[in-house]
């Protein structure tokens, strides 16, 4: 069942990406919006394949009316369809460059407006960063996985600098956010799906302040939420 599991949620995606192709012109006169109304059609249906119950705190302290920079644990491939769904911004992921090359759904990610980047390149990767603080300009928000890498077992990496050249190069308002049991969904290096229940905790935004602690406070609001904290 777990495989069929799979083979429909990569036909789903293809399927979606095609879409998502096709309404670019729209999409792009209309700042991306499109997009984003593809996106919590396409992870709500995403969830309801793979069995997942979604809980969400903290939505009411996000103005819609504003752009942020979502700062989140990652646990599984299921967060980002996980934050479609319970992120009210319209927001936009950055992921790996190599993606891209993924016919129809990696260039689907391309014309949607999700933000490749290169970790490999330092000078490729600041201007990923920087391009994605343009964006934060035009109506989108940001989600960055500062761990740069799944957790395999829920406990919060070591964060990575990116999420805070992101914040100095945009001073946008930051929405950390704690996602919890993600793991249990999809684990790292596993293609088993197990249904169950998420929960999503947005966290009060910061105000952004250029302060080498800054990234620290983040962390540790973000792991105020997980168990063992």
């Amino acid at each position: 069942m777990s495989y069929i599991k799979v083979f429909l949620i990569a036909i789903y995606a293809v399927f979606i990406a095609i879409v998502t192709i096709i309404f670019f012109p729209i999409d792009y006169l209309l700042r991306g919006k499109c997009t984003f109304a593809i996106s919590k059609i396409f992870s709500k249906v995403i969830l309801w394949i793979a069995g997942v119950k979604l809980r969400v705190e903290g939505r009411e302290l996000i103005d819609t009316n504003e752009e942020y920079i979502y700062i989140t644990n990652h646990q599984s491939m299921f967060d980002i369809p996980i934050l479609m769904q319970a992120a009210p911004s319209n927001i936009r992921f950055i992921y790996k460059k190599s993606l891209t090359k993924i016919p129809i759904f990696g260039w689907g990610m391309y014309l949607g407006g999700y933000i490749p980047i290169n970790r490999e390149d330092g000078r490729e990767a600041m201007k990923s960063l920087k391009h994605a603080a343009v964006r934060l300009k035009k109506g989108i928000s940001i989600v960055i996985f500062p761990e740069g890498t799944r957790s395999e077992d829920g406990k919060l990496g070591e964060f990575k600098r990116g999420a805070f050249v992101l914040a100095d190069e945009a001073k946008a308002k930051i929405v950390a956010g704690t996602i919890l049991d993600s793991y249990k969904i999809l684990s790292k290096g596993n293609l088993k799906i197990n249904p169950g229940t998420v929960k999503v905790v947005f966290h009060k935004p910061f105000e952004y302040k250029k302060d080498k602690l800054f990234l620290q406070e983040i962390k540790e609001k973000i792991q105020s939420s997980l168990p063992n904290n």
